[in-house]
């Protein structure tokens, strides 16, 4: 089971960032300053903070809310974030803003992945979890593939993914998700 919540969060964390705005900003910064290895630190600890907050609060939602109740959440929210990746049809326009500091790559990917789906769907896991911090790790792992992807590739990665496909396999995908959720298979 621990095995379980980890697979499936690096897993749903890939699918949901791959080509998202988190990985975006991250080719972008890594393009701007050619420093993949700061560009990716950055990246990481604003995705800690982000996942973290996300498995309390799914933390505290299990603890205050009945089970079925949580998995109904938990399928809508999968529900709702496929059927918005499986329509949207173009990569976020403000990807590739120009932070100055350290501090300030840090605060945009924090800003910009608050509420995001694939910490929505990492609150969502926690909340379905007896194991929370496998949750995280899975979350931080999955985010770390992603955005070392991000980091070296660079435009070239950019230029070779057709985001218009990625964007309608990732809202299949959680539509599938919501689907096993509900009949309480995942």
């Amino acid at each position: 089971m621990p095995l379980q919540s980890l697979l499936s969060a690096i897993g749903i964390v890939f699918v949901t960032e791959i080509a998202d705005k988190t990985m975006l900003t991250t080719l972008c910064l890594s393009a701007q300053y050619r420093r993949p290895l700061v560009v990716l630190l950055a990246t990481m600890l604003a995705l800690l903070l982000a996942s973290i907050i996300a498995v309390v609060i799914g933390t505290l939602l299990a603890l205050s809310l009945p089970a079925d109740l949580i998995l109904l959440i938990s399928a809508g929210l999968f529900l709702i974030m496929g059927i918005h990746s499986f329509v949207k049809s173009i990569p976020e326009e403000d990807a590739c803003r120009q932070p100055t500091t350290f501090l300030s790559m840090i605060s945009l990917v924090l800003v910009s992945e608050l509420g995001d789906k694939s910490q929505l769907a990492i609150l969502a896991l926690a909340a379905q979890s007896q194991f929370p911090l496998f949750i995280l790790f899975g979350s931080i792992a999955g985010f770390f593939i992603v955005n070392l992807i991000g980091a070296f590739a660079g435009d070239r990665a950019a230029n070779r993914l057709p985001i218009q496909l990625i964007n309608k396999a990732t809202g299949a995908i959680f539509i599938i998700f919501a689907i096993l959720i509900m009949l309480n298979i995942l």
